[in-house]
């Protein structure tokens, strides 16, 4: 090994330049006149150590030092305001009606009860007698007698009406009329020009319009 002669630091042999000092070594190892130190060499003080030079190469030309250079940083965007909350999801819409293929066809709807009549009896002065379920008709009617609870009196001077005359009752088909074994008898003008007579066995059926003689006394069968 060789000495330095400027710091004296001991380099390896061959070493071209000093360990310690930097300086160029000749071949014996002592440095080199400051003069023969190439251009750009920068001498450091004793006790720096230099750092072997990694680019030794030419200098990169401006396009190869473009291409080396990072890429630039995209640009900050300015800063926008938060969004508004969003609105609440909408509620389930209503399952559609299923087809009406698909109703329950089991489930019958009660129909509104049928409007029964009103029946009643008008008298010759014009009068109304309503008949609720049975009635007997007479000069002096007994409804005790014939298991009834109304009577229909036409009067005491229809001396051709006998006391108890004629039964009449409501049906759920109508009203009908029967004889209660009168003298004179049941007759029914019907309102389409037919005539019937009503016995002790036999009802006839009776309908708005219709008119009961009884003996010499008229009643006209109303429905309302």
């Amino acid at each position: 090994m060789s000495a330095c002669t400027r710091c004296g630091y001991q380099s390896r042999p061959g070493a071209a330049f000093c360990g310690e000092c930097g300086a160029a070594l000749a071949a014996d190892g002592t440095a080199k006149p400051r003069a023969d130190n190439p251009p750009g060499y920068i001498t450091l003080p004793p006790g720096v150590t230099p750092v072997a030079a990694t680019n030794t190469g030419p200098a990169p030309s401006p396009s190869a030092r473009a291409a080396a250079q990072p890429p630039p940083a995209p640009p900050i965007a300015p800063y926008a305001s938060p969004a508004p909350p969003a609105a609440p999801p909408a509620p389930p819409a209503a399952p559609p009606a299923p087809p009406a293929e698909a109703l329950d066809v089991d489930a019958t709807r009660a129909a509104a009860p049928r409007r029964t009549p009103q029946w009643s009896l008008v008298l010759p002065d014009g009068s109304s007698q309503p008949i609720h379920t049975s009635a007997v008709i007479g000069r002096a009617p007994d409804a005790t007698a014939h298991g009834v609870d109304q009577t229909v009196s036409v009067g005491p001077d229809q001396k051709s009406v006998s006391k108890s005359h004629a039964l009449v009752e409501v049906t759920p088909t109508g009203l009908r009329v029967r004889d209660l074994g009168s003298v004179n008898g049941v007759a029914v003008v019907h309102a389409d020009g037919r005539e019937s007579e009503a016995t002790e066995s036999t009802f006839v059926d009776l309908v708005a319009g219709d008119e009961l003689e009884l003996g010499e006394f008229v009643l006209v069968v109303s429905a309302g």
